[in-house]
């Protein structure tokens, strides 16, 4: 598997905000503002399959995801009968891949990768991807729109229009457009089967669809995640280590 599709699989899961948002379903509107509360929680672990497609690949894998609130997501991909495949650790300011069928590592920070996908991708970009966040938080200055099944809140953030959808039935981020003008890149994010977590709420089945320029094509990527476990810890480790014999990419 290339170091291209690595990085990719990892980002999309993930797949800008200062603080995680969470919807609640009592007193959503309120005088015309939108009311969220933030849940309080520091360690998080879950279970988790992930299918990725894009134009040459499907590939399925199992993997561990370890979150320290706002610091560190720490991954573990195990497709091959529990054996570990790949490890990943991302920081604030980087992302570090470890792939041992190629004895190989690599190490981005996000202006890199932003300027190489062509989107703004950041920590807590991912962070909100795993738990089913707003990318961007809220403002009450943001446009909201009204529609029969969702509240639309509508941001924008440079080149970047984008558009939550919050179901009116379930009171929780249902989808995500985040597109970019004038180019074709567009990404589109899909949360489900939502369940509680002991003190909040998460979506344990995304899909993540990303549309982006390569060359004169638009190329598409897609990411299925399950959870089949999430849990809270009071502690978790985050080993990774580098072997020395491993050669950087």
């Amino acid at each position: 598997m290339s170091s291209r599709l690595w990085v990719l699989l990892f980002l999309v899961f993930a797949s800008s905000c200062s603080r995680k948002v969470v919807v609640t379903g009592r007193d959503f509107v309120e005088h015309n503002k939108l009311v969220f509360s933030v849940p309080e929680f520091e360690y998080l672990n879950t279970k988790t399959k992930i299918q990725f497609r894009d134009d040459e690949r499907n590939v399925s894998t199992s993997a561990n995801i370890r979150i320290k609130k706002d610091s560190i997501i720490w991954m573990s991909l195990t497709p091959f009968l529990g054996i570990e495949v790949a490890r990943a650790l991302i920081t604030t300011d980087s992302l570090v891949l470890i792939n041992r069928l190629n004895r190989e590592y690599m190490v981005y920070d996000f202006d890199i990768l932003s300027e190489k996908f062509q989107f703004d991708i950041n920590y807590h970009l991912i962070q909100s991807l795993i738990l089913g966040n707003m990318p961007l938080e809220y403002q009450e200055r943001n446009e909201i729109e009204s529609s029969k099944h969702f509240y639309i809140i509508k941001q924008q953030s440079g080149p970047y229009s984008i558009d939550n959808y919050i179901s009116r039935e379930l009171m929780k981020l249902q989808k995500v457009e985040v597109s970019e003008e004038p180019k074709k890149n567009r990404m589109v994010m899909e949360f489900k089967d939502h369940k509680e977590v002991e003190v909040f709420t998460i979506p344990f089945s995304s899909l993540i669809s990303l549309d982006y320029e390569h060359g004169a094509e638009v190329k598409n990527t897609e990411v299925n995640i399950r959870h089949s476990q999430a849990e809270l810890a009071s502690v978790l480790q985050f080993p990774f280590e580098i072997p020395s014999r491993y050669v950087k990419k």
